[in-house]
């Protein structure tokens, strides 16, 4: 960064003691000071937009039955659904108990067992998992 200013301050230097001036000189470090803030806002933006909408698709498989994990690292299955809360049925055995969350601490979404979603992602974790035993 500091190599482009000296190089702008040189070639302005260059300029004023020929006489005339070229308008890099004049606008240059305007123009690359807008160049590097256009591409710090790209990179911020376009990646928050593409996780937004992976978050919302994941949003959008939740239903009753899912197995779900939140932020917390609590698997349960959704037993019901609001607009803003979830319920989870969680435990082992008789030790059960149902926990409310708010739908923005849930991190990831596993299909409800017996949806073709859930039959395909098993399918693809068996494929998946004879690979590996290929390659040992």
């Amino acid at each position: 960064m500091l190599e482009l200013l000296s190089f702008a301050e040189s070639a302005e230097e260059a300029a004023s003691q020929e006489g005339g001036s070229n308008w890099f000189t004049q606008y240059g470090i305007y123009i690359i000071f807008g160049l590097l803030l256009v591409g710090m806002i790209l990179l911020m933006v376009i990646p928050q937009r593409k996780q937004k909408k992976r978050q919302e698709q994941m949003m959008a498989q939740l239903a009753v039955g899912s197995v779900v994990t939140t932020i917390g690292g609590i698997v349960g299955e959704v037993v019901q659904l609001d607009e803003t809360h979830i319920w989870l049925l969680t435990g082992v055995g008789e030790n059960k108990s149902t926990m409310q969350f708010v739908r923005q601490a849930i991190h990831s979404v596993a299909p409800a067992p017996g949806t073709p979603e859930a039959e395909a992602a098993e399918q693809a974790k068996k494929a998946k998992e004879d690979e590996v035993d290929e390659i040992k």
